[in-house]
């Protein structure tokens, strides 16, 4: 007797199971087929996964990359990744976290994994630009991104500037600071992010004690009195011009007018006026003409 009997149509066939013609669908057992196969295809790469979190690629190196502050083998420890940890069971975001909150002065980290067992740690050190006062006695460091470094240092931190002037609403180490007068928190911003792009990397004292008198001393000899809190980007760049010409070690202050008005270069007595280029345009002279006849304030009562 015949099991199988072929009709006429191409994608069916008939089966005799107990004594009755059963008619099957080719396609039907093709998909059949499919979903076996894929039912395969999940198993493997479950078992492929599992195998992956368990036995396969477990950590053997970790490298760290832009380090020069701490011990490589502590900055590891505080990681929380070891050797034989898991590499796709280490989540890089909660490693960052934990370096970036163990080591203030990182700026930044960035963990990546490397098949089959490495484990890659690179760093941005962080670079100390302003010692701000925030109480009768202690300083704070912050970076040039705005991150605070360090607190409660009894004296600003060899080569800061010092900045004086501002009431501190975030003290927090890690976290960028913030002064309660939103003006005078944008103007510190201006004045260190103007200087760091113009080059101008020797400011040594800013005081923002009042906003429409902001004071910078430039290389420990040049007095600044910026004015107010508007255009300091312009101003900044305005007081470049005028360094580059009477230079760096200038003993004496320079005056912010105005852009039609310019600067007054008033030297101290000590010094002998600065001549000026016989080619300088009218918006760009130095007032030094009547500079005995302007208010020069006493050295010691400019700086703190």
């Amino acid at each position: 007797m015949r099991d199988i009997v072929k009709s006429d149509k191409t994608q069916e066939e008939v089966k005799i199971i107990n004594g009755e013609e059963v008619v099957v669908s080719r396609k039907k057992r093709r998909r059949n087929f499919s979903l076996y196969y894929l039912l395969i295809i999940i198993f493997v790469i479950l078992a492929m996964v599992a195998l992956s979190v368990t036995f396969l690629f477990n950590i053997k190196t970790i490298n760290v990359k832009g380090n020069t502050l701490y011990p490589t083998e502590q900055i590891i420890e505080m990681s929380g990744v070891k050797i034989g940890d898991n590499l796709f069971r280490t989540n890089p975001s909660d490693v960052e976290s934990k370096i970036l909150s163990a080591f203030p002065y990182f700026e930044s980290a960035s963990v990546s994994r490397k098949l089959a067992s490495t484990l890659n740690i690179e760093l941005k050190e962080a670079t100390p630009v302003a010692s701000i006062k925030y109480s009768d006695t202690e300083f704070m460091v912050i970076s040039s991104n705005g991150k605070i470094l360090e607190t409660g240092l009894s004296a600003p931190k060899s080569g800061t500037a010092e900045v004086y002037g501002m009431k501190m609403a975030e003290t927090n180490v890690g976290m960028n600071y913030k002064d309660e007068d939103s003006i005078k928190n944008m103007a510190l911003e201006e004045i260190l992010s103007q200087s760091k792009k113009l080059g101008m990397n020797k400011i040594t004292q800013i005081d923002i004690s009042t906003r429409t008198d902001i004071r910078i001393v430039y290389n420990g000899c040049v007095k600044i009195k910026l004015g107010s809190t508007q255009d300091i980007p312009f101003k900044m760049s305005y007081i470049k011009s005028v360094i580059d010409r009477v230079g760096e070690d200038y003993m004496g202050m320079l005056v912010y007018h105005s852009a039609e008005s310019g600067i007054s270069a008033i030297p101290d007595a000590t010094q002998p006026p600065t001549e000026e280029p016989s080619n300088q345009s009218s918006d760009e002279s130095l007032d030094n003409e009547n500079s005995e006849s302007q208010e020069v304030e006493n050295w010691q009562d400019y700086v703190r």
